[in-house]
């Protein structure tokens, strides 16, 4: 979902626990899809824009990115009689053709961001998970090519869930929980990449809303549980995808590696630290360095971003992994409160 017609954007303090308004025009129209520490936001917009904006700068910064348009899985595109722009592109069978409107390849095409540095630089590079496929593809500021570029053609190198950028490669969690890294774009000259799995599923309760983040130097994946239910009185099972959601729990492990193998351990707590999880961005900070922080839990914002109304908006809270794993409201005191499109958690400048 994106900024339709709205430039006075909020933004809510952990530290003071108070909203504040600013006036951001750039962001009209624009979907967020992802956002990076130092206060960079990935942007797109239905007319096939993509672009980095810094709206705590001094000059509101903007630098442009490869559009919509030079993403692997988009062949073409066509302008339609009222002039609407439509997407010509694969999907799962490469043999098979698909036509999408532009405010769907706006919602949908770019999924996760990763950056390979909080500071925008020549050799900088942009990871996205991307496209109907969930595939990979980079974008390598100052290079010689206006594209994204695919990481890989083997399509059993897609349905990824997250992105993250450790010790100097980009990780990925698969849908099925195993982890991937990219070799190759650590080279300048990037000309042998390719991905290698580290990693098997884990074994135990698992979903397909995952994450991948660091804290502590560690590299955690987190598994989010979320209760569907029928929405009325209706018992259709094909309907689930339009039920009232609720996150219910997590389950947090690390990846600890090591000779001979890489292993799963579980993480019973996380200390002093806290993770903030979202559709736009995952983290981790310790509670002592910000203030109104609590420590040991799990801020999560709705992931629900394409659903409007009573689908998605209002599934946030704070997951305490001490006590029984409660949950508290944050932002407002209400669970019932739709807050669309869902917010997205800036992160705080790195030490």
């Amino acid at each position: 979902m994106a900024f339709e017609d709205i430039k006075d954007i909020g933004f809510f303090s952990l530290r003071d626990n108070k909203i504040y308004q600013a006036e951001l025009p750039e962001l009209v129209d624009r979907r967020i899809c992802g956002s990076f520490p130092g206060g960079w936001l990935m942007t797109v917009h239905e007319n096939s824009e993509i672009q980095l904006f810094h709206p705590f700068s001094v000059t509101k910064q903007v630098i442009h990115l490869p559009p919509l348009t030079q993403l692997p899985c988009v062949l073409q595109t066509e302008i339609e009689d009222n002039n609407e722009l439509f997407y010509i592109g694969t999907r799962f069978d490469r043999d098979e053709l698909f036509c999408y409107p532009s405010k769907y390849v706006r919602d949908v095409f770019i999924q996760k961001v990763a950056m390979s540095s909080s500071r925008v630089a020549a050799g900088t590079i942009i990871m996205a998970i991307q496209s109907i496929n969930s595939s990979l593809a980079y974008y390598k500021v100052g290079g010689d090519q206006n594209v994204w570029t695919p990481v890989s053609t083997d399509m059993s190198h897609c349905f990824f869930r997250d992105l993250a950028y450790y010790k100097g490669r980009f990780y990925a969690v698969h849908n099925n929980g195993y982890v991937v890294v990219v070799h190759g774009l650590e080279e300048e000259v990037s000309s042998n990449i390719f991905v290698e799995q580290v990693i098997a599923e884990p074994t135990g309760k698992l979903t397909t809303k995952l994450y991948i983040v660091e804290s502590r130097s560690d590299l955690l994946v987190v598994v989010r549980f979320i209760r569907t239910e029928l929405s009325g009185t209706s018992k259709d099972i094909y309907e689930l995808w339009r039920c009232p959601h609720r996150t219910v729990g997590f389950r947090v492990l690390k990846l600890e590696f090591g000779a001979p193998n890489n292993k799963w351990v579980e993480v019973e707590s996380l200390g002093d630290c806290s993770l903030f999880l979202g559709y736009n961005m995952s983290f981790s900070v310790s509670s002592s360095n910000l203030s109104g922080c609590k420590a040991n839990c799990i801020y999560f914002t709705d992931d629900k971003y394409l659903f409007k109304k009573n689908f998605g908006g209002y599934d946030m809270g704070i997951f305490h992994l001490e006590g029984g794993g409660s949950i508290d409201n944050f932002l407002y005191p209400s669970d019932h409160l739709v807050v669309l499109p869902p917010p997205i958690w800036l992160a705080p400048n790195p030490s």
